[in-house]
């Protein structure tokens, strides 16, 4: 295992008229390869604000952010995309899949970004959905797929570039007990083979998955722990 993002004393604060809303505290925590990181706070508790900064979605207000070992305080927002684009993957509630493509188009698409040439972005594609157990679906439009099999395919489009890094945001908050025991089974096996995988929840499901919980409270980290996983 291995340090592949810090947050050191990383702050963020948006302004909204002559008013200054803090999101989140200064706040600090590593994010190590081969683990499950479970970031765990209700609402309004600053924990998506937290991945976004891991996700080099926003820059801290104060603090750094470190990722692989470049500090994104001075970064230009195309250099920021860069490391979006090559070092993250991103996992969403609500799959965020398009609609008139297939399950393979769909992951096709950040490989297309990147000019992968089609022969290797197809042979990637196949291992992605390999890894995820959904061949059989490569062809099916998303309207024709279980809740449960969409995130799994946002899953594998999250990993085709094969990043260090997968960040899920609310991942199984609208998926059924059986299906979000899957798709937390497949993430527990993306960070067995190396990746950090960080994951913001209010889900208390998913406790028992994590080889770490960082718990958020009022805007800032309250404590982290070490968890037995499943």
């Amino acid at each position: 295992m291995a340090v592949i993002a810090q947050v050191i004393n990383a702050s963020k604060e948006f302004k909204s008229g002559d008013s200054v809303i803090v999101a989140l505290k200064p706040s600090s925590m590593d994010l190590e390869t081969g683990k499950v990181t479970l970031i765990l706070g209700p609402s309004g508790s600053g924990k998506t604000t937290l991945l976004s900064l891991i996700g080099c979605v926003i820059y801290p207000t104060s603090g750094e952010v470190i990722i692989d070992g470049v500090s994104t305080r001075d970064l230009s927002a195309n250099k920021m995309a860069k490391i979006r684009l090559n070092k993250i993957g991103f996992v969403f509630q609500q799959f965020n899949l398009l609609a008139p493509l297939s399950a393979e188009q769909n992951i096709m698409l950040p490989l297309t970004l990147l000019g992968v040439p089609d022969g290797e972005a197809r042979e990637r594609v196949k291992t992605a959905l390999q890894k995820v157990n959904m061949s059989h679906r490569a062809k099916s439009l998303p309207k024709m797929l279980s809740g449960g099999e969409q995130q799994r395919i946002a899953i594998a489009r999250a990993l085709v570039t094969d990043p260090p890094i997968m960040l899920c945001d609310e991942p199984t908050a609208s998926l059924d007990t059986n299906s979000a025991h899957v798709v937390m089974e497949e993430l527990k096996l993306l960070a067995a083979e190396g990746k950090a995988v960080a994951i913001v929840t209010h889900d208390m499901r998913l406790k028992p998955y994590a080889d770490e919980i960082v718990y958020v409270e009022g805007g800032q980290i309250s404590k982290t722990e070490i968890n037995q996983p499943i």
